[in-house]
């Protein structure tokens, strides 16, 4: 086969799967563009598995010995998926064998050892479950493909990783992370961990408490709902702090509103998003005040736009005093344009009831949401999936992390599974 020709679809695989990697940490990304990304991905990638010609299995391990072993993590997910995906059984069977090899080696090959194994899972998942008998430091990364592939394991073994005093932190937090999307998980393994907050105990890691909450949550526990407050003013790390915010933020709860507004004004890049997720009618005020302030201007015209599916048109920004006014006005500063957002809540803030959540100008009910996720892709799209299964008061186990044409496929699956119609998502769903 043409060099160049394998080259060619090699790059561009590369350079796709970062950008995969990229989207799935935005905080916003058409589904479209990204299921695009993912469908020229897999287009290379088939390309590069026929390209193969390996006459023997070991051959695969010993490219990877040789000096253009791939290290980096998109190049590792190439070579692994070329060679699990190859139409030669022999081939295959040995990309499986070294992608099982690398979930214990560094955080490039374990990370692209865990995404070639959630695109392309073995059919029979033998090997994966001794691994995890025989190799306990692998658990915890383990666990995570688990649910990456949604496959199903026992309950006995689930509660024990999630609740055993022998557990590792990093155990527990992947089982418990499981363990929530599995429906048939009651209550007790997620209050084990946060019940002890309400008493005043002392807090474990806050990702811990974090994946219990979740599962409680989604199980419609109210006592998971109360714990969020405890566990948020015992948390100072600023990025595990964001994950509890977020859960406030999906209660829809009054008594969380406080909290979001100082973080949206601490840090607007992160805090807006949280609003826009908390989605109450209170929230409107708060962002006409925002716009007419410099630094959360921006940050409050686009949880505008999210919250009511307006955008803001752009207006000159007066000049201060001592400022030097640029004569080219297209070259002139711009601003949201506070009138026009004072003139869309003047006229719709009575269509938008007290305990109601909007996204994008509606109520959040059940197909709202469901029309939102296959438009939304990023981490909006993943935090309006949370919604969703919030509203269906169960988890439906749709991993964030697999590809979406499978995820959508999966989500149409269980919606036709599903009533007719669901009551819009509100505060009062989740708060006792």
């Amino acid at each position: 086969m043409n060099e160049n020709y394998i080259t060619t679809h090699t790059e561009n695989a590369t350079d796709l799967y970062e950008l995969r990697l990229n989207w799935l940490d935005e905080t916003d990304i058409y589904s479209s563009a990204f299921e695009g990304v993912e469908d020229r991905l897999c287009a290379d990638l088939y390309h590069c598995a026929r390209a193969l010609h390996l006459e023997e299995p070991d051959t695969v391990t010993a490219q990877t010995k040789s000096k253009k072993a791939p290290t980096k993590e998109p190049d590792c997910f190439i070579f692994l998926a070329s060679h699990i995906n190859s139409p030669q059984p022999a081939t295959g069977a040995a990309g499986y064998k070294l992608a099982y090899q690398w979930l214990a080696q560094d955080a490039g090959k374990s990370a692209a050892a865990e995404a070639a194994l959630c695109l392309y899972p073995e059919a029979d998942n033998t090997r994966l479950l001794k691994l995890y008998d025989e190799q306990e430091v692998l658990r915890p990364a383990l666990f995570r493909l688990f649910r990456k592939q949604m496959l199903s394991l026992p309950i006995a073994m689930v509660n024990s990783a999630a609740t055993a005093e022998t557990s590792a932190d990093a155990l527990k937090i992947e089982a418990l992370r499981y363990a929530a999307t599995n429906a048939d998980i009651g209550m007790d393994v997620f209050r084990t961990h946060y019940l002890s907050l309400l008493s005043g105990k002392a807090q474990s890691d806050a990702r811990i408490v974090e994946a219990a909450i979740w599962g409680g949550m989604l199980r419609s526990d109210p006592d998971a709902t109360r714990a969020i407050s405890v566990a948020i003013s015992n948390t100072p790390v600023p990025k595990y702090r964001t994950t509890l915010l977020r859960l406030a933020a999906l209660t829809g709860a009054a008594e969380y509103l406080p909290l979001l507004l100082h973080a949206a004004e601490s840090d607007p890049a992160t805090g807006y998003p949280l609003l826009v997720l908390y989605g109450q009618k209170s929230v409107m005020p708060e962002l006409l005040k925002a716009l007419e302030v410099a630094h959360t201007m921006e940050h409050a015209a686009a949880a505008f736009r999210q919250l009511t599916d307006q955008i803001l048109p752009r207006i000159p920004r007066l000049t201060v005093v001592g400022e030097e006014e640029d004569d080219a006005e297209e070259n002139a500063p711009q601003i949201p344009d506070i009138k026009a957002a004072r003139a869309w809540w003047d006229k719709h803030q009575s269509n938008w009831k007290a305990d109601e959540r909007w996204l994008f100008g509606k109520p959040a009910n059940t197909a709202h949401l469901v029309a939102l996720i296959q438009k939304h892709a990023g981490r909006f799209g993943q935090d309006i999936m949370a919604l969703l299964e919030l509203s269906q008061k169960a988890p439906l186990n749709i991993p964030s992390e697999i590809w979406r044409a499978r995820q959508q496929q999966l989500l149409a699956d269980k919606m036709a599974a599903q009533p007719a119609s669901k009551p819009v998502l509100s505060a009062k769903s989740h708060h006792a």
